[in-house]
């Protein structure tokens, strides 16, 4: 994979019609496992958030795994657009939200919240802590809310669809970091995310209220010898944390 020197807005339509192709395998393989563990964990007819929802992938799996209802906010209408003609379901209502404020939900009104690869894409610590702590307004008491999100320790490792980061760079919270992206046709898309320690992303969340989050990190199964396999079985791309109301 090659960075290009002119990376994509993530709030471009550039972005979101690149954002469509993208090659998934990774993120359906670590990633939606949990959710879908999410998403059976509470019964049907909850209300459950899927914050910075994309194209809608995660809120599908939330609304056909657990049979709940779902509000998928994003702050790009090109994201939500593309959203509503690939991924309509009945219990899924896409909405456009400012990246911080979810002012039309009252205290404890929520029964689950997911947040996947958003962090990494917002540079602004001043949004993202205001958004963690109305994630915790609204959940009810005991709620669960998954954060998936880059993983920090593998910054310029080469996995079969994304690097994030030049191998060998050593970056700081709050550095931009060139993120490549393989689509469904073998090509790339170039943007940038921020880099944020671990400790930053514990920071996020115990300072809105929430207990200090379990974390996973998801590999594959190694097929083969080390030298053969994919990084990814040895590397985790993403990481998981998981915390409560």
């Amino acid at each position: 994979m090659s960075v290009d020197e002119n990376p994509l807005g993530w709030d471009s339509s550039a972005a979101a019609d690149a954002y469509r192709d993208r090659d998934m395998r990774l993120a359906e393989q670590l990633i939606f496992p949990a959710v879908r563990r999410l998403a059976g964990s509470v019964g049907p007819d909850r209300l459950a958030l899927d914050i910075g929802c994309g194209t809608g992938a995660v809120a599908a799996q939330l609304a056909h795994a657990g049979g709940w209802t779902v509000q998928a906010l994003d702050p790009s209408a090109d994201m939500l657009g593309i959203a509503r003609s690939d991924r309509p379901h009945p219990r899924i209502s896409y909405r456009l939200f400012d990246g911080r404020g979810l002012d039309w939900l009252g205290d404890g009104s929520v029964d689950a919240a997911v947040c996947c690869l958003v962090y990494c894409t917002d540079p602004d610590d001043g949004r993202l802590a205001g958004l963690t702590a109305e994630i915790r307004r609204v959940l009810r008491p005991g709620a669960p809310y998954l954060l998936a999100d880059l993983n920090p320790a593998a910054t310029g490792v080469a996995f079969s669809t994304l690097r994030h980061g030049e191998p060998k760079a050593v970056y700081g919270d709050g550095d931009p970091v060139p993120t490549l992206l393989r689509l469904r046709d073998g090509t790339t898309m170039t943007s940038t995310t921020r880099y944020r320690s671990v400790e930053r992303y514990r920071s996020f969340l115990t300072e809105a209220g929430f207990p200090s989050p379990t974390i996973d990190l998801p590999t594959l199964p190694a097929d083969g010898t080390d030298a053969k396999s994919p990084a990814e079985t040895r590397t985790a791309p993403y990481m998981i944390l998981t915390t409560h109301a």
